[in-house]
């Protein structure tokens, strides 16, 4: 490997460790930093959200993360895109139910003015991950359908 490839593959490599530091410590700033305007995330329920919702997601609470921990980070590099693969263990929460498991992930980048930003990612849930999601969303929407029709019986 020539040493411009090499000194690329540590600098993604240190982006998407940050990242993960930033979710943790929920620092929009810096979320905001490694992510391009056009970023796209499918997460583990095959919900595809822009930037600007995945952003929203994180500062309303919705999806909250406690810990991230990534291990067999894999980096392809071609040119000015990279392809970053790896696998993550999650500790959080998602509309209250918790996320924690062990996730295979995607994430695609790309050099921009001279810096590398995340232009998509793709997350599965490994094990039972996507049925608790799965669940979780379910019963959360069901519940809130129970207490609106159950107030709008009470009025």
């Amino acid at each position: 490997m020539d040493s411009a490839l090499a000194s690329s593959e540590d600098e993604i490599r240190q982006l998407e460790s940050e990242w993960g530091d930033a979710f943790e410590r929920g620092d929009m700033a810096a979320l905001d930093r490694f992510m391009a305007d056009d970023y796209i995330l499918t997460d583990p329920l095959g919900n595809v959200r822009s930037k600007a919702e995945s952003l929203a997601a994180l500062k309303s609470n919705e999806v909250r993360f406690e810990s991230t921990k990534s291990n067999d980070v894999r980096v392809r590099i071609n040119g000015d895109t990279a392809v970053v693969t790896g696998r993550s263990t999650f500790k959080g929460r998602y509309k209250g139910w918790s996320m924690a498991g062990q996730y295979q992930y995607t994430d695609v980048l790309v050099k921009r003015r001279g810096s590398w930003m995340a232009v998509s990612s793709h997350i599965t849930a490994l094990g039972t991950g996507t049925l608790r999601l799965s669940l979780g969303l379910f019963l959360s929407s069901w519940l809130g359908v129970l207490a609106a029709t159950s107030a709008s019986e009470l009025s």
